[in-house]
């Protein structure tokens, strides 16, 4: 994929990940947590299956079911935390994954040490800090369970380009996806017989929304653009997922604009163009 195309489809999913936060946090009311991912990944899952029945093969399935558990762990700890935090703070906890995905791919891709490429994802996260922190408020235990979500998208940011290399992204992100509703199934059995709860019209719009365009589409656009890029551009670009949430926020919910949500954002698209053309000028 072209590289302008994979920046304009990491923007796109920073914007649907960024309204799945309160669309998941009202959700919440009605349905458990792993009950709503197991349904989120199913429907994802079968959504895929006709457009990768003829490509399936045997790298992207262990690669990709590999890169499904760290997924998995991501969504777990972050859906739950949902119910214990507000969709402002889950989102700046989740985004302190744009400073671990350049650390540890030092450590797992054995990138050289960069400070100019720390700094710059340093920077972003201060941004995104100013933007969201007039909006936060939530308990230890959602935050603290958050910070695993955090560590967790990151590592699986990053197992992406190690494994991805040489790969099918359509057919990685199939196992991803698949590894998800199968662990979600693992880890409460009784899931499966909750299926009434998709009678309730906000939770089927939900699921549907998060499993078509906040899964399926998602992730394999992420994986895309990883492939074209790094872990790290595509990290910095996803940065404007909890700035979304904020801008949703204040287009549907009203919420007031302040100096230090414009602040944060102009620190970010500085921090996104310098880091994009930095890596740009590498190639």
């Amino acid at each position: 994929m072209d590289r302008k195309l994979s920046y304009a489809g990491l923007v796109f999913v920073a914007v649907v990940w960024g309204t799945t936060f309160p669309i998941i946090k009202v959700s919440l009311g009605y349905i458990d947590p792993i009950s709503f991912l197991f349904y989120r990944f199913l429907v994802a899952t079968l959504v895929m299956l006709p457009f990768v029945l003829r490509q399936i093969n045997r790298r992207d399935a262990i690669y990709g079911s590999l890169v499904g558990i760290p997924l998995f762990v991501g969504y777990v700890t972050q859906t739950i935390g949902l119910n214990y935090t507000s969709p402002s703070m889950s989102g700046l906890i989740t985004g302190i994954y744009i400073v671990l995905t350049p650390i540890l791919s030092i450590f797992v891709l054995k990138s050289r040490f960069d400070a100019v490429k720390i700094s710059l994802a340093l920077s972003a996260f201060v941004g995104m800090a100013l933007m969201t922190v007039s909006s936060t408020s939530g308990e230890a235990i959602g935050n603290i369970l958050t910070v695993g979500t955090a560590f967790s998208y990151a590592m699986q940011m990053v197992l992406t380009e190690k494994y991805l290399v040489k790969g099918n992204p359509l057919v990685f992100t199939f196992f991803q996806l698949a590894e998800v509703a199968v662990l979600s199934l693992v880890f409460d059995p009784s899931s499966v017989m909750k299926a009434d709860t998709l009678t309730n019209g906000y939770v089927l719009f939900s699921v549907l929304f998060n499993a078509i365009l906040g899964s399926t589409m998602a992730i394999w656009l992420m994986s895309v653009a990883i492939k074209s890029t790094s872990a790290y551009i595509s990290a910095l670009i996803l940065v404007i997922e909890p700035v979304s949430a904020v801008v949703v926020s204040t287009l549907f919910f009203n919420f007031p604009v302040s100096v230090l949500m414009i602040v944060g954002g102009a620190i970010i698209l500085v921090s996104m163009v310098l880091a994009i053309n930095r890596e740009n000028k590498k190639k």
